[in-house]
């Protein structure tokens, strides 16, 4: 994606995308939780187990890679898996990112760690009938995240006092172009792969074309409907499902309304892809059902409640130092505001649940090197070629 040269040329996209997507973006919300439709009989169908998962940043893909790796290595699938923890980003992917990987050799079954997405160099990787899904948030609240958790890798944050000063003046921080700022605005179409438009028009049919590659897309905000969405999609068993909320922060400070309209506004292409998606995930739920969908959620929520219980010490998240297995301490960013939290285990566990509750509550880092080990052998995993 091209650095955008200068602010005045920009100001006119933003409004303009702000005024266009608002109206759609509120119909939609408002609209599809509301309208209801009987849910249809559901068809037989058999489990995919070609899967493609966009991770885009600090919209909750960390619990969809946990939720991956465990339906993939129960069923001992092949994981495109990076040579360190990322496929090279922020660089567009490269099939050549993926360990193991061999011009017209055998493809894999799912790939799900960070990458920026570019589909060709991705079906060298993965099989023709592979399902594409991805994540999205709010930019309002995920500009708010993202601005806590990459403090000291963007400096158009590390520059800033604060969000407000941020938010007040960000041309003042921001630099185009310079490297840790896709960090800074629109994240997620970077994350996507988008080329930067030129005019306002040209966005519609950008997201025409994405939604053609991603049928499905899920929302932060609406998590556990999408996971139920999600797992008709796929044809998996509900279990296949039930998680962990993976990478929580401490105490997040609370996002006033003028902060969420600023962030908004700052990233206008990730509002207009938001939008956009969210309109497209209750037209989904509505043929769905919107009854079946709050009847499966629920019951998706008590799973996990349960799960909760019987797995982790307290219940529920807690602070890293207070968690005494070193493999289930999540990473902790350079400078970031809150810590991450994560999960200790119960004590006592029987063997088997142990092992389950452990597979749940594993950070996203050392489960990629769990199954860069079971896939590859004992070799170094986490490290370069």
């Amino acid at each position: 994606m091209k650095p955008r040269p200068r602010c005045r040329r920009w100001a006119p996209l933003g409004a303009a995308l702000g005024v266009c997507v608002t109206l759609g973006f509120s119909l939609g919300l408002l609209g599809g939780p509301l309208r209801r439709r009987p849910a249809a009989a559901p068809a037989a169908c058999r489990p995919r187990s070609h899967v493609v998962f966009l991770k885009t940043h600090k919209t909750g893909g960390s619990s969809v890679v946990n939720l991956l790796s465990r339906y993939g290595e129960s069923r001992e699938l092949r994981f495109a898996l990076p040579h360190r923890y990322q496929f090279g980003y922020p660089a567009p992917f490269r099939a050549e990112r993926v360990r193991g990987f061999s011009p017209g050799g055998r493809k894999f079954d799912i790939i799900c760690h960070h990458m920026r997405f570019h589909l060709p160099e991705v079906q060298r990787v993965m099989p023709n009938d592979s399902f594409y899904f991805s994540i999205v948030r709010d930019p309002g609240t995920q500009g708010a995240s993202a601005f806590s958790y990459f403090r000291a890798a963007a400096p158009a944050f590390r520059r800033a006092p604060s969000l407000d000063a941020f938010l007040a003046s960000p041309w003042r921080f921001f630099r185009p172009g310079q490297r840790g700022n896709h960090y800074a605005r629109n994240p997620q179409w970077f994350d996507f792969g988008l080329p930067e438009p030129a005019r306002p028009e040209e966005v519609p049919a950008l997201l025409r074309g994405l939604e053609r590659v991603f049928p499905l897309v899920l929302l932060a905000e609406r998590f556990d409907e999408s996971l139920v969405l999600l797992r008709h999609r796929l044809c998996w068993p509900p279990a296949a499902v039930d998680l962990f909320r993976h990478n929580a922060r401490g105490a997040p400070a609370a996002v006033t309304a003028a902060q969420r309209r600023r962030l908004r506004a700052w990233n206008a292409l990730d509002w207009a892809l938001y939008s956009h998606f969210n309109r497209s995930f209750w037209s989904q739920a509505e043929r769905f059902g919107a009854e079946r969908l709050r009847r499966e959620a629920a019951e998706l929520r008590r799973r996990r409640r349960r799960l909760e219980r019987r797995c982790l010490r307290g219940g529920g998240p807690v602070p890293a130092g207070a968690i005494a297995e070193g493999r289930l301490r999540p990473f902790q960013p350079p400078g970031a505001a809150e810590p991450v939290l994560g999960f200790a285990l119960r004590p006592g566990l029987p063997p088997d649940e142990r092992r389950r509750c452990g597979r749940l509550a594993l950070p996203e880092l050392p489960y990629k090197d769990l199954l860069e080990r079971r896939q590859f052998g004992n070799a170094s995993a986490g490290t370069a070629p």
